[in-house]
């Protein structure tokens, strides 16, 4: 089924040492005070207990509607990555799988982010559409993510 997934690819230098940057991305309810409010996102609840760690639950609150998440990789300073489930009425409709691998440089932190979208069922007839969504949120997030740790909202 490789023509149900959507991947995107970016990366961005952050003028902020690896253990910042690792930081806020592992702040997730923390999100809604840096995340753009232009997009789907409304807000991440946490449905396990801090500390934010491999196997923290969440939610994410969006335009469209809940994402059900688990924090699949947590390594400080160095690598981030979740999986997020959207469904409707119980049926499954998109997998997301976000990643971030942090890269140091310098003074500098090169980010590194990775998104797979699976679609399952009727959401298949909607990649063209998804595909658009996904570009779009992944790279505002990107720039809120350099915005909010050194105020500048250019994506290298």
């Amino acid at each position: 089924m490789a023509g149900s997934v959507i991947r995107f690819e970016a990366q961005t230098v952050i003028r902020r040492p690896a253990s910042e940057v690792f930081e806020r991305l592992a702040d997730l309810p923390g999100y809604r005070q840096w995340m753009h409010r232009d997009g789907v996102f409304g807000g991440t609840e946490l449905t396990s207990a801090l500390p934010v760690r491999s196997g923290t639950t969440y939610v994410d609150r969006t335009r469209m509607g809940r994402f059900v998440g688990e924090v699949t990789e947590h390594v400080p300073s160095t690598r981030l990555a979740f999986s997020e489930t959207f469904s409707i009425f119980g049926h499954s409709l998109t997998q997301a799988r976000p990643s971030y691998v942090l890269e140091v440089d310098g003074d500098s932190t090169v980010v590194h982010h990775t998104a797979e979208a699976e679609l399952y069922g009727v959401a298949r007839l909607f990649k063209p559409v998804a595909a658009r969504i996904v570009t779009r949120e992944r790279s505002h997030t990107l720039a809120s993510l350099k915005r909010s740790l050194e105020g500048s909202p250019d994506i290298d």
